[in-house]
């Protein structure tokens, strides 16, 4: 869902979508991780269903290369972190960062929650990962292949709740194969944005000090006129 908002320096309207959707790209150039790599999309033109057949893997592979539909997950995933009620549909699913998803769902009866339980917390992995906590990490790499795992779950979970495959399905695919690359991405964002995804790298403590002082003060007047 698009959230619209007004940038405090410039006093332009914009949409969460189309911020994130900017920074995203631009940060795909600087690490040298421009969309669709290798992809060939006239990989299958004209081709009998003969050698569609014979030569499935290939043409899985060179999908798989399509990012586009990525770009527009990651997106929206970051435009619904202004969404409360998407976040306290995601708290749902959430477990503790060293829980085991994968055990959890062998107690789940339903499809759909065992591709949400997946689902919510790969997306948790590859946002805390890349822009917010990586510090809470110290075995990086491992949190990465846990990533990535929880993506092919989620998507395994899709194909045999919907029947087979689905766009969905490839995007969580595509997540589940190159999770650290989209990591690396998320990364460059929060280091050039200039923005609340690294206000705190911005803002000199003095500064942080004195905004800390003023919002006292001012909660003490409140205090003061209320009891008047």
């Amino acid at each position: 869902m698009r959230h619209k908002f007004t940038h405090v320096d410039l006093r332009e309207e914009d949409t969460t979508e189309s911020f994130f959707s900017h920074h995203f790209l631009s940060a795909r150039i600087k690490t040298g991780h421009e969309s669709n790599e290798g992809f060939d999309p006239i990989f299958t033109e004209g081709r009998t269903e003969e050698w569609l057949e014979a030569h499935w893997k290939e043409i899985k592979d060179n999908d798989l290369k399509y990012e586009e539909d990525v770009n527009q997950y990651i997106t929206l995933t970051l435009s619904e972190l202004v969404n409360p009620r998407s976040l306290a549909h995601l708290n749902e699913y959430l477990i503790d960062i060293n829980s085991d998803a994968g055990r959890i769902a062998l107690s789940l009866n339903s499809k759909s929650n065992k591709y949400y339980l997946f689902r919510v917390n790969a997306d948790f992995l590859l946002l805390n990962l890349g822009l917010f906590r990586s510090d809470l990490f110290p075995d990086s790499d491992a949190y990465v292949d846990k990533g990535g795992s929880y993506y092919f779950s989620a998507a395994t979970s899709l194909k045999s709740l919907q029947g087979g495959r689905t766009g969905l399905s490839d995007v969580m695919e595509k997540l589940s194969v190159n999770f650290g690359k989209y990591v690396e991405i998320l990364r460059q964002m929060k280091q050039d944005a200039d923005n609340y995804l690294s206000f705190h790298t911005h803002i000199p403590e003095a500064e942080i000090k004195k905004l800390e002082e003023q919002l006292t003060l001012e909660v003490k007047k409140k205090k003061g006129t209320d009891s008047d």
